[in-house]
């Protein structure tokens, strides 16, 4: 087999670049589209020319399926995803993982019983930039990684009072991405955060947090910052390792790899430029999960598993507790209070 036979579950919104992944992934075929509304899923039925299917349950009954990508509402992402893991098929998953710190454990535990190739859509992990500094990472060590990214005022669909609204959808991808390039679990969480700050809608305008990563004496220190007021500052992504440092700022990334220079000394730092095309990276992420899928000895990362996608809700609504408490969080406690 040389295609991976694929449906996409959901049609609309961010769901458009998912099947736009799927239909020009080279090792995917595009089999069948499903969504509850008729008129959303045969406008992808005719551009695509694939039969349009109601029900999950249907589109597991009468269709050759070898995966699925799932994009509905988060609170649905569990109800879509169950069916297909307990039918033995693979699966790309939109972020947030689920609804629920208890949802998501059951989808992690069932899929990787089943030994299935189940990953969540955090693709900016494929993005040139990103990949050049996790391999600079896995050299250096770090110690401390800190994300900033802000952003201008958000549209009113994503103004609520919900724990992935406001600001927290914009930094679902940081959340993912401090960890993942830390190369460690993270443990602990404490955010200072402030709602309607531009808005009368209840929403997380900004939030400021420290993630502890990993274990032992020298754990690693995590830095979110992000706001909706803050679209003129520019992005910054710092990292301090054991042995040696790296700094992106937008595509370029400086580095250096060895020791700490002693007192009065200086690095030697190299400038590298990664100017990737300006595009949607869902393309990368699903070309490499479909050929994990068909070559099981092929390493699932950089794509960042249900695991990873299950740490990453847990780190995201510890944020919000801690900020609304004013206590850090212990994420294993906070993962056994959640039943």
């Amino acid at each position: 087999m040389d295609k991976l036979k694929v449906a996409m579950i959901g049609a609309g919104g961010r769901g458009q670049s998912h099947i736009k992944s799927i239909a020009g992934a080279p090792n995917i075929e595009f089999v069948a589209i499903c969504d509850l509304i008729e008129e959303a899923g045969m406008k992808v039925s005719e551009e695509f020319g694939v039969p349009w299917v109601p029900t999950i349950d249907q589109l597991l009954a009468d269709y050759e399926v070898d995966g699925c990508g799932i994009c509905v509402p988060t609170a649905y992402h569990y109800d879509a995803a169950m069916p297909v893991i307990e039918a033995g098929k693979h699966l790309v998953t939109e972020k947030p993982m689920a609804g629920s710190i208890a949802q998501a454990r059951e989808m992690m535990e069932k899929a990787e019983a089943q030994n299935l190739r189940a990953v969540i859509s955090y693709q900016l992990r494929f993005g040139p930039v990103f990949r050049k500094m996790k391999e600079i990472c896995d050299q250096i060590e770090p110690l401390q990684v800190l994300f900033a990214r802000q952003r201008a005022m958000m549209n009113e669909k994503y103004l609520s009072p919900e724990p992935f609204d406001g600001i927290m959808d914009f930094i679902s991808h940081d959340i993912d991405m401090v960890p993942f390039l830390a190369g460690r679990e993270p443990k602990a969480v404490f955010a200072t955060m402030g709602r309607e700050v531009w808005d009368n809608l209840g929403s997380i305008s900004y939030i400021g947090a420290q993630i502890e990563i990993g274990e032992g004496p020298h754990k690693t220190v995590g830095v979110i910052s992000s706001s909706m007021g803050g679209a003129e500052v520019p992005q910054r992504l710092d990292v301090v390792g054991r042995n040696g440092v790296a700094v992106a700022t937008g595509s370029d990334i400086k580095f250096a790899i060895g020791p700490n220079p002693p007192m009065g000394a200086t690095r030697d730092v190299w400038t590298a430029t990664y100017a990737g095309a300006a595009r949607d990276f869902t393309a990368d992420l699903y070309q490499h999960w479909a050929a994990c899928c068909l070559d099981p000895a092929l390493d699932l990362a950089p794509a960042a598993s249900y695991r990873d996608g299950y740490n990453a809700l847990l780190v995201s609504l510890a944020m919000v507790q801690s900020g609304e408490s004013g206590e850090v969080i212990d994420l294993a406690e906070f993962a056994a209070a959640a039943g």
